[in-house]
């Protein structure tokens, strides 16, 4: 790169991080340190970078031209960023756009060429972009009732004599010989850690795979339902533990460690879903072709 060109480059960078400081800092930083469900936000422009570097080779062999679609991105990106910081003062939108802003940069001093093969480590980032609090909360209570009823079916199958209710986000259950009790499947519970972990590593892996983009597309597609299959063997494990007289599991350091055995769970279920895709079509002895 011309030495001109890294000059602009830098300035340009610390100009984008001048403007975004402030949300950088507070709807970021801030929420990945206190906010469990967010602390995978850490490992996302790591990976971003890592994406770039895999396909550095590509990045140097694009010939640089200039897009002024991308100064009408850049434009729109920056505009709603004020409206949002200033006048509507909304902390997501707000971060949301830096999204747009690295679009509009990159295709305004590189050309499509460079957007073609860079798009994909910048759109990423916006998985590292903690929902506002109202949004989190609309998204995890569908999560939090679905597992309680897939528990409430799933309990007395293991424990003989249990009859399980759910409400909402409540089961009550009665085991022959003891009272009555409750189980509240709080909100840590409603599996949006494992979600967004997940799924930022799901799309992360089917990004890095070599195969068509429809598997790809597959695979991140079942991100979502092996996510919630996982939450719901979790809800119910802990709902077990604690009938069953061993509350003491279902909480603290053993609840987190439950937790870390889902994800590898969902991991084994996605490596196992991209195994049956690679050999989902088999190579004809002797045709050169596919067969499935």
């Amino acid at each position: 790169m011309p030495p001109a060109s890294r000059v602009r480059l830098a300035i340009v960078a610390a100009l984008v991080l001048f403007i975004y400081w402030e949300p950088i800092r507070y709807t970021l930083i801030e929420r990945w340190i206190t906010d469990g469900n967010w602390s995978h936000g850490w490992l996302i422009p790591a990976f971003s970078l890592y994406f770039l570097a895999s396909r550095r080779e590509e990045v140097l062999r694009c010939p640089l031209g200039y897009s002024y679609f991308g100064a009408a991105i850049l434009a729109i990106s920056l505009g709603a960023f004020f409206f949002s910081a200033w006048w509507a003062r909304m902390a997501y939108p707000q971060a949301l756009t830096l999204i747009g802003t690295l679009i509009g940069l990159v295709l305004l001093l590189g050309g499509w060429s460079l957007l073609r093969v860079v798009w994909f480590p910048t759109v990423f980032l916006a998985l590292a972009i903690p929902f506002p609090h109202r949004l989190y909360f609309q998204v995890t209570t569908p999560l939090r009732i679905m597992a309680s009823k897939a528990a409430a079916v799933f309990l007395p199958l293991l424990i003989p004599g249990l009859h399980a209710d759910a409400q909402a986000v409540v089961i009550d259950y009665i085991r022959p010989g003891s009272p009555p009790g409750q189980l509240n499947v709080e909100e840590a519970c409603s599996g949006m850690r494992l979600l967004m972990a997940f799924v930022t590593l799901g799309i992360a892996m089917a990004y890095l795979g070599d195969r068509p983009a429809w598997q790809r597309g597959l695979m991140v597609a079942a991100c979502l339902p092996i996510a919630v299959f996982c939450n719901i063997v979790r809800v119910t494990t802990t709902g077990y533990l604690t009938i069953m007289g061993h509350s003491d599991l279902a909480q603290g350091t053993a609840h987190q460690l439950l937790g870390m055995l889902m994800l590898l769970i969902a991991l084994g279920l996605f490596s196992l879903l991209g195994y049956v895709l690679n050999h989902l079509f088999v190579e004809s002895p002797g045709e050169g072709g596919t067969s499935a």
